[in-house]
């Protein structure tokens, strides 16, 4: 199915995003950093616990454009401050959603968060009624994916997620269905944006297609997996667009079917562009509705970053906005590598304990 080519593409960018770690202890998770005093959390992994939060390690919060180490104490209260924080994750890995938790439960407890809420990419935004009502306590768990589709719309494990939605929720928030749906980037990635109807349209947030360092990190990203370093170059006035890819004329009525065309790069890029707007639209209409709100995004590291959700943000007026990133550095480079280019405002580095 051609909409699943394109969910293969964006799962893909995420692991490019972040490659994939080891779940060592069996379930994997999330990472934040900030500046200032270094400080170590000794978190250590707890056997009695069940779920993400049997996930806990030791971390530390760093800043990523400096590389200095950050006092985990007041790195909360900064990012308490802040009206938007966007904490990536990589979507299989229970350490990064047990990270995630660790900075609702932080945030939640500072003074600022008094109105707090929870942005996620993994309800798309036809279900915030659904939403709601799980929140108000009107349905359970079973409900709430059975109404939302979550199996069909999203499928990972519900309990990477329903620890820190129940902690939203106990603290009298809101959740809030931040992703497009998908029938309107399926149809998008299948006969592009002049397709949509006048009503389709209405769906569709402010675009910004032409920024140019997105546009270089997604076609690195999709270069990186073709192993075609040539192949996508990052769009300029000078540089000569992808190809796209071919397309299957119509057949005749009563004519066998065919399989439909792989999407081109653009459009692709199109739908991509359009989660990380619809995303950072819903989020900046509901911080600026009450001066007093605080959201925390939960979403791929793939749009938690700085020319995706953040930048989108920021553009709707929410300039307070930061990205976390989640990393488990087992000494083999990646940290490195990702301190080397900073695409976030904090990183959260978790360590495996040390060995008795």
């Amino acid at each position: 199915m051609l909409f699943a080519a394109l969910i293969l593409y964006s799962a893909r960018m995420q692991k490019s995003a972040e490659r994939t770690t080891p779940c060592l202890i069996g379930i994997a998770l999330f990472a934040t950093a900030c500046a200032g005093r270094s400080t170590t959390t000794t978190t250590t992994p707890n056997a009695s616990l069940r779920g993400i939060e049997a996930a806990g390690l030791p971390y530390t919060i760093l800043d990523a454009r400096t590389g200095r180490q950050v006092d985990t104490t007041q790195f909360w209260q900064t990012a308490a401050n802040a009206q938007v924080v966007c904490v990536g994750e990589e979507h299989k890995n229970p350490h990064h959603h047990w990270a995630q938790l660790q900075a609702v439960e932080e945030l939640l407890k500072q003074t600022a968060w008094t109105s707090p809420g929870l942005g996620m990419e993994m309800f798309q935004r036809p279900f915030q009624g659904v939403l709601d009502d799980y929140a108000a306590g009107r349905i359970d768990d079973k409900t709430l994916q059975s109404r939302s589709g979550w199996e069909e719309r999203w499928s990972y494990d519900f309990g990477f997620y329903r620890p820190q939605m129940q902690r939203i929720v106990a603290g009298k928030g809101a959740l809030l269905a931040l992703n497009a749906a998908r029938e309107l980037t399926k149809k998008v990635v299948r006969q592009g944006l002049e397709s949509l109807t006048p009503e389709e349209k209405t769906q569709v947030p402010e675009l910004k297609l032409d920024d140019a360092e997105h546009r270089a990190w997604f076609d690195g990203v999709m270069a990186e997996m073709s192993g075609d370093d040539g192949a996508h170059k990052a769009h300029s006035p000078t540089a000569t667009p992808p190809p796209a890819a071919p397309t299957t004329p119509t057949p005749p009525v009563g004519a066998p079917s065919e399989a439909p065309a792989m999407p081109s790069m653009d459009r692709v890029y199109t739908v991509q562009v359009i989660w990380d707007e619809s995303m950072a639209d819903g989020a900046a209409r509901w911080v600026s509705a009450d001066p007093g709100r605080h959201l925390a995004i939960l979403a791929g590291a793939g749009h938690c970053h700085d020319s995706a959700i953040v930048r989108r943000v920021k553009r709707r007026g929410v300039a307070n906005t930061i990205s976390v990133r989640p990393l488990l550095d087992l000494g083999d480079g990646e940290l490195a590598a990702v301190l080397a280019k900073p695409q976030n405002d904090y990183l959260f580095v978790m360590t495996m304990p040390s060995k008795p």
